[in-house]
């Protein structure tokens, strides 16, 4: 999709470029509504992006390598998003710190492998740009 007038922007903070064309036909799949997904690999780079656009929602990896987990990314780029809603992205949802969002101080923590149902629950939000999350 073009970045031209989107109704919504998502940034994506992943280690891997699959996540990036999954979230992308996952949207294309379920609106119309042109939006705007911006992928970046490391939180340096997200928060060059963060400074210059907002965005409605923030999908960030749980593990952006083996040594950086949400514990040390998500206080990062919390500082930086403004009111946009986080959410932790992870393949593995078992440890403990990812049993509540609470924990990490972030709006959601969604298994990858339920990325539609938690991306169908929050566009009704992106599209009426109301920047406030939606109970998963």
């Amino acid at each position: 999709m073009s970045d031209s007038d989107p109704k919504f922007c998502v940034l994506l903070i992943d280690d891997d470029p699959f996540e990036a064309r999954t979230v992308n036909r996952i949207f294309g799949a379920l609106t119309d509504a042109p939006f705007y997904i911006a992928y970046v690999q490391k939180c340096s780079e997200a928060i060059a992006l963060l400074d210059h656009r907002r965005f409605d929602l923030v999908l960030l990896d749980n593990r952006l390598s083996e040594r950086i987990s949400a514990r040390f990314s998500v206080p990062i780029i919390k500082a930086a998003i403004g009111r946009a809603p986080l959410a932790i992205i992870s393949s593995d949802t078992s440890p403990t710190y990812l049993q509540d969002p609470a924990t990490l101080g972030v709006d959601f923590i969604v298994d990858k492998s339920e990325m539609i149902t938690f991306l169908k629950s929050q566009l009704g939000g992106l599209l009426h740009g109301d920047g406030q999350p939606v109970p998963a």
